[in-house]
């Protein structure tokens, strides 16, 4: 039955290709031979960032990262984790090791990260027993030690998230127009943000 569960949630994971909820790391890694490209930001304004990772070895990922604020040019960095392990849903949650903006030149400034996922199974019609993901974390981040994250699927292609950086809370939704695409809108204090992702397996 372990087994059972083992493989259907590895086949569920699948198709989910962020190993980050907004911008919290999560306990999941990309894929192996999976591409993601994302871009997040707020129209008229300069505040944008950006992501473009892989997944490989197995257990590790690598993001190079850029963003830019209202009165800073474009700076670039890259996160790197260690996928200690999978999600297995209702089972045993998923375990994340890293470091984000490994070269410190953001506003947030480097933090080095432990990042714990559990993902639940959700039976009913209103979620299409799409399992929910619930991220709990720790950082060495100045602003303060804990993160959390959150992923709430009502349908196959409609997803709301959530996330609290220790400093700030955000929320919006995802929609997965078709396979490897995902439009993403966030609510936070500094303005709506629109968001695009690609994946795709090399």
């Amino acid at each position: 039955m372990r087994r059972l569960i083992l493989i259907a949630s590895l086949a569920s994971s699948a198709s989910a290709f962020a190993d980050h909820e907004i911008t919290v790391p999560k306990g999941r890694k990309l894929l192996d031979g999976q591409f993601r490209a994302e871009i997040l930001g707020v129209p008229g304004e300069r505040t944008t960032r950006a992501w473009l990772g892989a997944g490989f070895l197995k257990a590790f990922d690598l993001e190079l990262t850029s963003s830019r604020g209202q009165d800073t040019d474009w700076r670039s960095s890259f996160d790197f984790s260690y996928n200690y392990s999978p999600p297995i849903m209702d089972v045993a949650p998923g375990v994340s090791i890293g470091v984000q903006d490994a070269l410190n030149v953001t506003e947030e400034g480097r933090a080095a990260f432990l990042a714990v996922t559990y993902r639940y199974g959700n039976e009913g019609a209103l979620n299409q027993d799409i399992p929910t993901d619930l991220t709990l974390g720790i950082w060495s981040r100045k602003t303060g030690l804990a993160f959390f994250g959150v992923n709430l699927p009502f349908s196959e292609t409609f997803r709301l998230i959530g996330e609290h950086n220790s400093k700030r809370l955000a929320g919006g939704f995802e929609l997965r127009a078709r396979p490897g695409i995902v439009f993403k809108t966030v609510f936070e204090a500094g303005g709506t943000q629109f968001g695009l992702s690609l994946n795709t397996k090399f």
